[in-house]
């Protein structure tokens, strides 16, 4: 029994013309290399250049090319070796590779071994709630690892603001390194936008956004803010003026979950604020 003949009208695949050059990375015409040229994958052009800039060019392609496929260990550590470079452009060109590949490695590396001794997150203006419902929040919360947990309700009675409770220290520690290495709050002030003034939901607002002088940012209260007290003896603090982000307002709801129900600041029930 004979196979199934191919049908005399399907056309061949044809093979790209020229040969690729591993220098310049460019396909170019057959009659561009020499014998050697052809099977080194180097160009007439190209081989005419100094060595040192040959294997410059040709260490450049082979990075560019690494950010978009599969890398072995050996190509991995070759090229976290290439990120410290004492020349600048290989340096840069494979740090730049690195992060399309890795895109965390960066921000692991950074976070590795750190934690926060204590944590402070201001929240003024409308959050959501789990129930999806609005509360109007004016307020200071703060936790550190020796398990103190405070609460500063500004819209509170004078004399009734301040309100302090102790967690288990274990958790309290858990709590604070988790917000580094599962919330990443450390980067939130790149992750998140706060341009002045736009709302890309609003159908309304004018993309020219509107030329009427605003309040200096140094005069004005911001939405949120979040300072973290870093094991490494730095400090970083994040603050936003005009918009309010899911991160922060589900961080504040974490921190408030350590209060008794009886003592919450909010009626959920009646949908108003304690008097």
């Amino acid at each position: 029994m004979t196979g199934k003949k191919k049908p005399k009208n399907k056309k061949k695949q044809n093979k790209p013309h020229g040969h690729f050059c591993k220098v310049c990375g460019e396909r170019k015409s057959n009659e561009s290399f020499s014998g050697k040229g052809h099977a080194a994958h180097i160009c007439k052009k190209c081989a005419a250049l100094p060595v040192d800039s040959r294997n410059e060019q040709t260490t450049l392609r082979k990075i560019e090319n690494m950010a978009f496929r599969h890398l072995s260990e050996t190509e991995i550590k070759w090229l976290r070796k290439k990120m410290n470079d004492p020349l600048p452009e290989i340096r840069e060109t494979a740090r730049e590779a690195h992060n399309i590949k890795f895109s965390r490695y960066e921000r692991n590396m950074i976070k590795k071994g750190l934690t926060a001794f204590a944590l402070e997150l201001f929240m003024r203006g409308e959050v959501w709630n789990e129930w999806g419902d609005e509360v109007n929040v004016h307020m200071l919360v703060s936790i550190d690892n020796t398990g103190v947990i405070k609460r500063t309700d500004y819209d509170a009675p004078e004399g009734e603001r301040e309100t302090t409770i102790t967690i288990d220290t274990k958790e309290a520690r858990a709590f604070l390194k988790s917000v580094i290495h599962e919330d990443d709050a450390l980067f939130w002030d790149e992750d998140l936008s706060d341009v002045d003034g736009y709302d890309p939901y609003d159908e309304d607002v004018d993309d020219d956004m509107s030329d009427e002088p605003k309040e200096p940012i140094e005069n004005r209260e911001p939405l949120w803010s979040l300072c973290l007290d870093l094991n490494n003896g730095n400090e970083k603090k994040i603050t936003f003026y005009n918009q309010m982000h899911d991160a922060p307002q589900e961080l504040f709801w974490s921190i408030m979950e350590w209060f008794e129900p009886d003592d919450e600041f909010y009626d959920f029930e009646t949908d108003e604020m304690d008097e």
